[in-house]
């Protein structure tokens, strides 16, 4: 399957063209030539990209990707226009567009971008449906091999619900794919939904589905998570978010293994396990009136605790090599394997982000050994109650001071890149940049303008 393109465009010969060129590609494509439909088009098809002119009718396209952003954090958007200025392209990659295109637009340049976005969702999509591990789990360390034996008695049944508890960043999705890959549902689908991520008006759509005329907009019927997920697993991320309301109805589903989408009358048999996730105390929860008491002894059944990675640092060493291989071939780069001291200096370090840290630190590490071989500047401090003791005599606790031997390509290149990179993770705040890059505000105003970028107020964007 190519993937599904939503054309957002007011011009009926400019919505022909690009519907003719994407559906002889293979792409399945649907259009609206107004902003409002346009969202309206987003919640009910839920398309992979989308292709959205600047100038509408109704509202300016970053007004709809605005509106959208509320409800589809993800979605990958090319933004096209026949004046783009340098505030729409900085105000469009604050809104995480991927692409800003200028008209008339290059047919290969075109092709080429839309091919290289949906094929990272259409991976992504059947990652998930075949249930498989994004990344491996690491049994280095006596905890996690704890941890592994308890997934594997677990995955003998199918059916009872495992609450996954932990910090963030510990991988507590990972633990739950790895559950399902291991199960007898292995050949079901795994559905992720992220429970603080949906707005409270759409979570009830989104789990249950809807039928079609159920609320304005709702044009046709829809099937919710549970359904995909019959025969699989739903992993519900971050539960306590999950509102009062819903969460009777939750319970409901828990005990009697129906659902009922919004506006129908009827129920609906579901064979799903479900495995839920929180990085909070859920029994205060509870005391605190968030989470009912019902749904929290119904969800833990059995409860898997992932530690932090500071109780598991026999795991750092085998992490960071896994994730410089795949970094060094994602970049196309070398790497060489790390030293003792690298290691030593690695496994002193309080890692307060945890897995998801560490993967950061190795990719920011990879991206700067592009431009020279020294150590990687500019990682927040460690918090005072999480600093360790190095445990080599004058080496630091930082992993700022990691150093890997990379081989040196187009150094002009490779700064770009990062800089840009990093400038686009923080939505163009320049403090923000300059301090993940380890460089004062100076510096950075200095190489941005080297770059051709322009500077305004507390915003950079590439200005090409």
């Amino acid at each position: 399957m190519a993937g599904k393109v939503l054309i957002v465009d007011d011009e009926p010969q400019v919505c022909s063209i690009l519907s003719d060129m994407l559906v002889s590609l293979g792409y399945q494509v649907s259009v609206a030539g107004k902003g409002g439909d346009a969202i309206s088009r987003v919640a009910l098809e839920a398309p992979d990209l989308m292709l959205l002119d600047l100038n509408l009718p109704d509202m300016d396209g970053l007004e709809v990707l605005r509106e959208m952003r509320k409800s589809s954090s993800t979605m990958p958007v090319v933004l096209i226009s026949g004046s783009l200025s340098v505030p729409d392209t900085v105000e469009a990659m604050k809104l995480g567009a991927i692409h800003c295109l200028s008209k008339p637009l290059r047919y290969k340049e075109l092709e080429q971008c839309i091919g290289e976005a949906i094929s990272g969702v259409v991976l992504q999509r059947e990652i998930i449906c075949n249930g498989l591990p994004k990344c491996p789990i690491v049994v280095a360390s006596q905890a996690m091999k704890r941890v592994t034996d308890d997934i594997h008695k677990v995955s003998l049944s199918s059916a009872s619900t495992v609450l996954i508890l932990g910090e963030t960043g510990t991988g507590k999705e990972v633990v739950a794919r790895y559950l399902h890959h291991l199960s007898r549902r292995s050949k079901g689908n795994f559905v992720a939904v992220n429970c603080a991520a949906i707005p409270e008006n759409l979570i009830e759509s989104e789990l249950f589905g809807h039928e079609r005329g159920a609320f304005t907009d709702a044009k046709a019927h829809r099937r919710g998570l549970f359904e995909e997920a019959h025969g699989g697993t739903l992993f519900l991320d971050e539960i306590g978010e999950l509102p009062l309301g819903l969460q009777a109805k939750l319970l409901r589903v828990l005990q009697e293994r129906v659902i009922r989408p919004v506006g129908s009358n009827r129920d609906i048999p579901v064979d799903v396990r479900i495995v839920a996730a929180t990085n909070v105390d859920l029994a205060r929860a509870v005391r605190e009136g968030k989470v009912r008491e019902d749904i929290y002894y119904r969800l833990m059944v059995i409860p898997l605790y992932v530690p932090p990675i500071r109780e598991r640092k026999d795991d750092i060493v085998p992490l960071v090599e896994f994730f410089l291989k795949e970094f060094g071939k994602e970049f196309s780069v070398p790497v060489r394997p790390l030293t003792e001291e690298n290691k030593a200096i690695l496994k002193a370090y309080a890692w307060p982000g945890n897995v998801r840290e560490l993967r950061n630190c190795v990719e920011r590490t990879v991206l700067l050994g592009l431009d020279s071989v020294r150590p990687i500047p500019g990682l927040a401090p460690v918090p005072a109650d999480r600093a360790v003791t190095p445990s080599t005599p004058g080496s630091s606790a930082r992993p700022d001071r990691v150093l890997l031997e990379l081989d040196d390509t187009s150094l002009e290149c490779a700064e770009r890149t990062l800089i840009m990179q990093v400038m686009a993770r923080v939505y163009g705040n320049k403090n923000q940049a300059a301090a993940l890059l380890g460089i004062n505000r100076t510096t950075l105003y200095r190489k941005l303008t080297a770059m051709g970028v322009e500077c305004d107020g507390e915003v950079i964007a590439n200005g090409n």
